[in-house]
């Protein structure tokens, strides 16, 4: 044999078990493309809109066997759906092995936002308010969909214009305040009993408050509704 076709033999051979080993190994790009489509199908379900998701790059010496099953993506144990989250990724077949793969996802959503600088204490209305898109996985203090629901709700604390108005930054105004006169309603068994108190403390409609009842001076728990009665056990 001579020397042209012996270096022409060899290198054919090197390029033949070159593509076996490849051909052998999982790619990258089908366990990252596994995990983007388990977590943007998990997320759709959960929140009803689809996901921008992205896989982050695996490590270029990771080498897996070629699973000769689909393989199957999970999420671990109190892993989260949005933002920098992690997946699983396993191949059950006869060469199985597992990884987790990082991946981003954000979704976006139109939300409540401050139309204007808002000041503490300020009580809502409907111009103060407007929606605008955000990513919803960077909202980590929760947000409000619908403006009409927070108009005459109080601003716990100052906010800047277009900011996202948290659930945290807004609260009920008060029904009653501490020291004001109440009325204290006990009821029970179709009967009704209605006496005479003083509020412990401040509260808005749905607050357990401690009143004192002004005919016993006894001291109780009651929950403050809407018109700013107490409703106490009877």
């Amino acid at each position: 044999m001579n020397r042209t076709l012996a270096t022409g033999l060899v290198m054919t051979i090197l390029l033949s078990g070159n593509a076996v080993i490849a051909a052998s190994l999982q790619s990258h790009a089908s366990i990252k493309a596994t995990a983007e489509q388990f977590i943007s199908a998990a997320v759709e379900a959960s929140h009803g809109l689809t996901p921008e998701v992205t896989a982050g790059g695996l490590d270029s010496r990771l080498r897996l066997s070629g699973c000769d099953l689909p393989l199957e993506a999970f999420l671990p144990t109190g892993g989260r759906l949005l933002g920098n989250v992690t997946v699983g990724v396993r191949c059950t077949g006869s060469r199985p092995w597992s990884l987790y793969v990082p991946v981003r996802v954000a979704l976006f959503g139109k939300v409540v936002v401050a139309a204007r600088p808002l000041t503490r204490n300020g009580v809502l209305a409907r111009a103060d308010l407007k929606l605008e898109r955000r990513d919803l996985a960077q909202l980590h203090t929760g947000y409000f969909t619908d403006p009409a629901g927070l108009v005459g709700k109080k601003v716990s604390r100052n906010i800047a214009m277009n900011a996202t108005l948290g659930t945290d930054q807004v609260r009920d105004p008060l029904a009653v305040k501490r020291g004001q006169r109440v009325e204290l309603v006990a009821a029970g068994n179709g009967i009704e009993v209605r006496m005479k108190g003083e509020a412990m403390a401040d509260g808005a409609a749905g607050d357990r408050i401690k009143v004192r009842n002004l005919s016993s001076r006894r001291v109780v728990d009651g929950v403050v509704d809407a018109s700013g009665a107490i409703q106490v056990a009877m």
